[in-house]
């Protein structure tokens, strides 16, 4: 079964366990390297003493980041249901200062299974995470909600498609021709065919998830635009 047409939750798991050691170079690749430059931007929304969520977090970048951003003072859980990202993840936060890795664990654990503990979190974030997962959209909206305190904050990094249609055909068109070439460069049989862009179209508009993040008891939601309207920042408070 292929899981760019069926997007069950274990078909997506064993896809990230197989891809995983050369995840981060093919975001590098695809993203013509502008990946890391989104995530500082979610990654704006970090303090020190804060406690973070990464859900989703592969292999660590928003974890890693927040991790220097809070310099010890604070602390940061990493959570994903693919044990070989999260390999990765320990291997990179070895290689972090002692005070900054100390604030850090990364715990196996599946989206939808929120809360996780029951100290709340000051900041949940993602990073083009949920579009993977939208058949526990739902569930994991309500458990995210439930783990931020009053007054904390999200801040979801993702991809969808975009509302200009000269500018969905030119990203359909690299997707489905230069992404795929990296993906089979780099993975072979083991990259799932026109895998993203289907997630892309499965996922909601920005309007329509900006409108789940309200009906879901968040308040403040917003929606910040990059790449012409390919990737989305949404930001939103628990009042």
């Amino acid at each position: 079964m292929n899981p760019a047409d069926n997007p069950e939750s274990r078909l997506i798991e064993q896809m990230f366990d197989r891809l995983a050691r050369r995840y981060d170079l093919f975001n590098r690749l695809s993203s013509l390297g502008l990946d890391n430059l989104w995530r500082k931007e979610a990654l704006k929304g970090v303090s020190e003493g804060m406690r973070v969520l990464d859900l989703g977090c592969g292999t660590g970048d928003l974890s890693i980041g927040s991790a220097r951003k809070l310099k010890g003072r604070g602390q940061v859980t990493g959570l994903d249901f693919s044990q070989a990202m999260l390999e990765i993840a320990r291997r990179r936060l070895r290689k972090l200062d002692p005070q900054s890795a100390a604030a850090v664990r990364f715990v196996r654990r599946k989206a939808e299974e929120l809360p996780l503990d029951e100290a709340p979190y000051d900041l949940v974030l993602s990073g083009f995470v949920l579009r993977n997962l939208t058949e526990h959209l739902d569930a994991i909206l309500s458990g995210v909600y439930r783990s931020v305190k009053k007054g904390g904050r999200i801040g979801f990094l993702d991809f969808t498609e975009p509302p200009s249609r000269w500018v969905r055909g030119l990203w359909r068109f690299y997707m489905n021709s230069c992404v795929a070439f990296y993906g089979k460069i780099l993975f072979g049989k083991d990259y799932p065919d026109f895998y993203m862009t289907k997630s892309a179209e499965r996922f909601l508009k920005v309007d329509e998830f900006s409108k789940k993040l309200e009906e879901k008891g968040f308040s403040k939601v917003s929606a910040r635009r990059f790449m012409f309207g390919v990737i989305v920042l949404y930001e939103a408070e628990k009042l």
